[in-house]
Order: structure tokens, then C-alpha cells, then sequence
């Protein structure tokens, strides 16, 4: 059988050398680097100009909302912390002693960077000055043993240390109330390691971007077949430990369905999952620590089942239907009839479709008159996109199959404009939060998933929550479907309100607070795809029973002894 197919350094820009640390080099320019607050918690590029699309949505919100101009800093200042770390010299010494003088960084800058994630609450404190639990130093190790030595170290000192990849979370999954060690692989973690055509997967390092790993893939004729939105700016290892799911994961499957093996160091040593297709050799314990969020181990490596790339036998689909719940029965219906799946599948509720519609004009003149006369009316129609990857043969089947389903359910074909124009700016808008926050624009998301028989239920409950505060947009879609059930993805805006910082962000807490109580009580679970963190840790017990969560805490103990990886992540 041909070996497992090892890559030359130079094969990608994802696999250059790894930088050693055996002779201290003095700080290097990132370790010194200064910025803006803006820099840090602007998602992507900061200062990247709007598209067009952004730019609508901006000014839509903006009147619709008669917002004007925000009250938060802009956040142009560069960024200056009152408190100092405080680890010790020694400290800071001996860390310095396993990973180089050039990997470890004390800087204001580097420190906030590594200290926040991109959830709502911490976007305004960044804004308006309100800086607390920020990490007292990042590291970013060569390889595996520095890693396992750092962990052994700070286990041994009581110093708090949060796995970091691209800081993409929204769950405060960053924030750090004990400070201590950021532990930051993107420096030295980002090589493609070895990639098998035979075995269809590839092996690669916790640290590597997705788009670095998708071109690869690509150059080989296969996919990862991992989207999230966050996906320009995330990690492998950040997918795995978050135990997320794509845009295409109706047809790809999650995170956990996709890693096949991996490397995780813990402060006992290191644990190596050896890729197999399947196995029967006990509890899967590899899958403990996709979804550990950092409180378990540090993932390093892993393995992934990839797919064949064959773009020109896409089918992309698109209906609009008369309303949520006949749009809701032909998504259901077409995963249950075992045509095979879409991979995008996606439905925007009517007050999504209906902004969609209003902010791209498709509501007036002729086109808006005739949907009236045929019964698909504003505020209650309802878009589902979708595409359908993998051989001719079976995209034309299946994209046909669909077809008659959705027409059955009333869905009327809108081809694949929209489903196209939707994907050519799926990465783009998660640019348009900052800004909509420079014009007094409160948004976020939370997202749940539910059965079937319990949908409607959870969606109508939520919505009604949300829209009983006053001038409040709430815009619903489902993303990610399985025969069972799907989830149910909330966007909700507001006018921030015009007094200090301090009350908008207690009212944001209350309306946050109430959504994810409705959710609860109305039968959805705690997240799809977002993690815990410590945004909704509190009701994580409850969530999954209280002996279930004893022995996850006794696990925890078992593993980590001194509670020093990412404490307060998952209530642990």
C-alpha cells in the first residue's frame, strides 16, 4: 500500500519551518508591537473598507432604527493597560527559559488582543474602557514539549493558561478573571503536516487558518468541507476544541464527525488519537476534548476526513414559500426522504426575508405586486437556499428531488441567484457589526438546536421574547439540518441606548439573559455550534444533568489536578 503522503515545507505557505527557541533572541518586533483598540476588536482587517452589501445594511439598521451616531469610542487610540502583569520576574524568567525570550510577550497590546473574544459585551468594554481579566502574559511555544513543559510549569505555580488560536469566540470563552498565560499557536502551529488521497483526509496543525487549508486542499482536488463564518479568521484546533459546524455541515457533517485523529497536551502528558476510520476499542476518547473549549488539554495536531472538490457539479437551489411553518415541512421532508442531502441548506424566518427583500428593493414595483397577488406576502414569505456538492449524477438527482418536495409544500423555484449573491458575501458580513456599532447599533446572535416536534414552538417563544422590547429587530434562519431535527440561528438589534456604558451593557445582559432562558424553557439546547465559554456556563448543569456534569468536573480534576486550563470555561 503507497505510504501516507508527506509534504515538502515549501508545498504551502501554511507549512513554513518551525522557529526555534534554543538560543534567546531579545523581544521580537511582535512582542513589542503596539496598536489600537480598534485593532483589536474589529473583527478580520481592521480598517477594511465596506462592500456595497455591508454598506446597506448599515444605513438600513441605522434609519430603521434612527440610531445617529454611537456613543462608544471609536476605539482610534492605541491601546494602554493601568495594570501590569503579575507574574512575577521569576516567572517570567523561567518561561522565558523553555520557549525563548522572542516567544513569551508582556505588551499592552498583545495582551488585550488575547483577552477578548468577539461576543457583544466584550466589544463595549473594549470601546469604552471598561478593561477587566486581562491575561498577564502570552506564549507562543515551538512545539510540543515547550507546551507540555509551560503546562507542567504552570501547574506546578497555580498560573492560569488559555489555549488561544485566532480568537474568534463568542462565548467569553477568552476571558481569563484568574489573568495568567495565553497560549498562542499560531505562530509556530500552522504547518500541513502529511495529506492522503488513498485515505481521503489530511493531517495538519492546530494553528493553520482555514483559508490556508482549504487552498491546499483545493490544489488537490479536495475540500474541507468545514465553512463557519468565522472561517478566514479561526483555526483547525480552535474548530475541533469549539466542536463546531460549518455552513455546509447538512452534507459534510460537524467538526466531530470529521477528526479522525489528534494530538492533545495535557499537564500529564501528551495523549495521541491515531487516525481510524472506525473503531470499537472502548469509549471514543478523542471526542472528550472536541467541545472541551481549552479545560481539558492543549489540541496541537489533527486529523481530518476531507471530500473530492468538483465546484462545476454544484447545484445551487433557492424557493420562497408562503411562511415559516410550510418552509419548515418541505426542509424536514427532504431530509427525511432519503434523496441524499443538500450541503448548504439554510431558511430565513419572514422578518429576515422580509429585510433581505426591503434592503435590496425586491418588494415594490412589479415583482413586489405579483408575489402579493400569489399569496407570498411581506413579513410572512420565507427564502430557502441551498446547494447540493459531489458527482453530476447525483447533484442533478437530488437537486431535482428537491424540487418537487419544496413544490409540494408551495415552495416556488428562484434559481440560484440568490443562493450565489448569499455566498459571495457569507465572509464579508461579519465586517458589518462594527460598524453598525460606530451608529449606535446593538447586534448579536445565539443559536439553539431542537426536534422537529419542537421547533415552532421554540422559534414562536423566542421571537416573542425578543420583539416584546420595543423598536427590536429579531431575524431568524435555519443553517444546519438532520433528519431529526435543525437548528435555530437568532439575530436580534436594537438601538443602544444614549446614558453610559455601564446601563447598555446591563441591559444587553437582561435581554441576553431572557433569550437564553426562553430557549431553555421552551426545550432547545444551551448552543448548536457557539460553545459554552463562560457565557451561558452557569446553566450548563442543569443542561446536562447534575451526575453527567459531576463526572465532567471529575474528569477535569483528573486531568488537570490544579484547575490552571482555561478555569471557568464550561463552569469548570
Amino acid at each position: 500500500m503507497p505510504a501516507k503522503k508527506k509534504l515538502p515545507v515549501k508545498k504551502t505557505k501554511a507549512s513554513a519551518p518551525k522557529k526555534t527557541a534554543s538560543k534567546p533572541k531579545g523581544k521580537s518586533e511582535i512582542n513589542n508591537k503596539t496598536g489600537s483598540w480598534r485593532e483589536s476588536f474589529h473583527w478580520g482587517v481592521a480598517n477594511k473598507p465596506l462592500d456595497h452589501s455591508n454598506e446597506t445594511h448599515v444605513d438600513f439598521f441605522s434609519k430603521a432604527l434612527n440610531a445617529g451616531h454611537g456613543e462608544l469610542d471609536s476605539g482610534d487610540s492605541a491601546v494602554q493597560l493601568k495594570v501590569k502583569s503579575k507574574l512575577s520576574a521569576r516567572h517570567l524568567g523561567d518561561l522565558r527559559k523553555i520557549c525563548g525570550d522572542e516567544n513569551i510577550s508582556v505588551g499592552d497590546f498583545e495582551r488585550v488582543k488575547h483577552s477578548y473574544g468577539k461576543y457583544y459585551e466584550e466589544l463595549v468594554e473594549q470601546r469604552t474602557g471598561k478593561i477587566e481579566h486581562i491575561v498577564d502574559a502570552v506564549a507562543y511555544p515551538a512545539d510540543e514539549d515547550q507546551i507540555l513543559k509551560i503546562l507542567q510549569y504552570c501547574q506546578k505555580n497555580r498560573i492560569a493558561v488559555t489555549p488561544y488560536g485566532a480568537g474568534s469566540s463568542v462565548t467569553k470563552a477568552l476571558r481569563t478573571p484568574r489573568g495568567g498565560l495565553s497560549l498562542d499557536l499560531s505562530r509556530h502551529f500552522h504547518r500541513i503536516l502529511s495529506f492522503s488521497k488513498q485515505n481521503s483526509s489530511v493531517t495538519c496543525e492546530a494553528g493553520v487558518l482555514g483559508p490556508a487549508l482549504e487552498e491546499f486542499l483545493n490544489r488537490q482536488g479536495f475540500t474541507c468541507g468545514h465553512f463557519p463564518q468565522s472561517f478566514e479568521f479561526s483555526t483547525v484546533g480552535g474548530w475541533a476544541a469549539a466542536r463546531g459546524a460549518g455552513q455546509a455541515s447538512t452534507g459534510y457533517g460537524r467538526m466531530e464527525e470529521m477528526v479522525l485523529g489528534m494530538t492533545v497536551i495535557t499537564p500529564k502528558g501528551k495523549l495521541e488519537f491515531v487516525e481510524i476510520p472506525a473503531s470499537a476499542v472502548g469509549p471514543d476518547l478523542k471526542r472528550l476534548f472536541i467541545g472541551s473549549e481549552g479545560t481539558l488539554g492543549v489540541i496541537t495536531r489533527i486529523t481530518m476526513r476531507v471530500s473530492r472538490y468538483n465546484p462545476k457539479n454544484t447545484r445551487y437551489l433557492s424557493f420562497l414559500f408562503k411562511d415559516f411553518e410550510s418552509s419548515v415541512a418541505a426542509m424536514r421532508n427532504i431530509m427525511q426522504a432519503q434523496i441524499g442531502k443538500p450541503h448548504v441548506f439554510r431558511i430565513s424566518d419572514g422578518e429576515e426575508t422580509d429585510v433581505a427583500f426591503k434592503m435590496k428593493n425586491k418588494d415594490k414595483g412589479l415583482t413586489g405586486k405579483i408575489l402579493k397577488a400569489l399569496g407570498y406576502a411581506a413579513g410572512e414569505r420565507c427564502l430557502m437556499y441551498a446547494t447540493v456538492e459531489g458527482n453530476r449524477d447525483y447533484t442533478a438527482f437530488v437537486a431535482s428531488q428537491m424540487k418537487k418536495i419544496a413544490r409540494k409544500s408551495g415552495g416556488l423555484p428562484t434559481g440560484s441567484y440568490p443562493v450565489k449573491k448569499w455566498l459571495e458575501q457569507r465572509y464579508s458580513s461579519a465586517y458589518v457589526r462594527d460598524p453598525l456599532m460606530d451608529a449606535g447599533v446593538r447586534i448579536d446572535t445565539l443559536e439553539t438546536a431542537v426536534r422537529w416536534d419542537n421547533l415552532m414552538r421554540v422559534w414562536e417563544n423566542t421571537r416573542a421574547y425578543i420583539k416584546s422590547f420595543e423598536n427590536t429587530f429579531c431575524l431568524v434562519h435555519i443553517s444546519h439540518v438532520y433528519e431529526t431535527g435543525a437548528n435555530l440561528y437568532f439575530v436580534f438589534a436594537s438601538r443602544m441606548t444614549d446614558s453610559a456604558a455601564k446601563k447598555e451593557l446591563s441591559e444587553f445582559a437582561k435581554l441576553h439573559r431572557g433569550i437564553v432562558e426562553t430557549i431553555i424553557e421552551s426545550g432547545g439546547t444551551l448552543s448548536h455550534h457557539h460553545g459554552i465559554g463562560r457565557l451561558t456556563s452557569p446553566y450548563l448543569e442543569k443542561a446536562m444533568g447534575k451526575e453527567a456534569f459531576t463526572l465532567l468536573k471529575d474528569i477535569k480534576k483528573s486531568i488537570d489536578v490544579a484547575g490552571i486550563l482555561n478555569p471557568g470555561a464550561l463552569n469548570l
